[in-house]
């Protein structure tokens, strides 16, 4: 009969069972979520590549506003009423993001991102921003971004225009624009009104989203091998069973 010392055996560590129990979901969870990020970022470039090729449509015309439409608007600039976004970093320097409001010509409102300026790196002088002047037709594409800019607060909104701010949300500006239309326009780089654009449209790519699926699920991979060496007598069974091989 083959000795029960050579048997493998459980011994279980209530300590380290309470830390797989805790970490352990955790772990996964990540993992699971970077991959449907990954499968989300597949998905708005799949659709940026499809309608990027489409011809610019009259946003007048529009009932829906899908993101990455090209468009095309014809109205004015409003002369006083923009925002500086504060903190935009192009290849190391320090600037501003403008949006503008944009009258259509029907009356109704857009929100117009005309790209990146820079700024004074001492934040005591804001930049001088052209307006163009007149009626004019500006071309881009439609963008709506659905995520919620992270915030230690309600941020203090300013009542002098241009306005400087961290952050811009379209929800909340229903009360002061209340024709504003639900979606803005990313300007083209040779549109009128366009300063410098550089348009990204994932920040993280589908790629790197599912290298950090692979980091969690090894993390999880190795917590479980942990557990198994901790919780029982794997380690001194893998042992002696070499000690048995090479004795043979």
């Amino acid at each position: 009969m083959r000795p029960s010392h050579s048997r493998f055996k459980w011994q279980f560590d209530w300590k380290s069972l309470l830390v797989i129990v805790l970490i352990l979901p955790i772990l996964l969870s990540l993992g699971f979520w970077q991959l449907r990020r990954a499968d989300e970022k597949a998905a708005l470039l799949a659709n940026f590549e499809q309608r990027r090729n489409f011809a610019p449509v009259a946003i007048t015309g529009l009932a829906e506003y899908p993101n990455y439409l090209p468009v095309f608007a014809l109205g004015e600039f409003d002369a006083q009423r923009y925002w500086l976004l504060d903190n935009r970093i192009s290849h190391g320097r320090f600037g501003y993001e403008i949006m503008a409001v944009f009258t259509l010509v029907d009356g109704r409102e857009l929100l117009v991102n005309r790209g990146w300026v820079a700024g004074d790196a001492s934040r005591q002088i804001l930049p001088a921003v052209v307006v163009p002047s007149g009626t004019v037709q500006i071309i881009g594409e439609l963008y709506r971004n659905t995520e919620k800019a992270f915030s230690l607060g309600a941020e203090p909104v300013a009542a002098a225009w241009p306005r400087r701010q961290q952050w811009l949300d379209l929800d909340d500006l229903g009360g002061e624009f209340p024709d504003l239309l639900p979606t803005t326009l990313q300007l083209a780089a040779d549109s009128v009104g366009a300063f410098e654009i550089e348009r990204m449209v994932v920040n993280v790519t589908p790629a790197k989203h599912t290298g950090y699926a692979v980091q969690w699920f090894a993390m999880a991979i190795a917590l479980g091998i942990i557990f198994i060496f901790r919780n029982s007598n794997l380690g001194e069974w893998l042992k002696r069973s070499k000690s048995n091989e090479s004795n043979e």
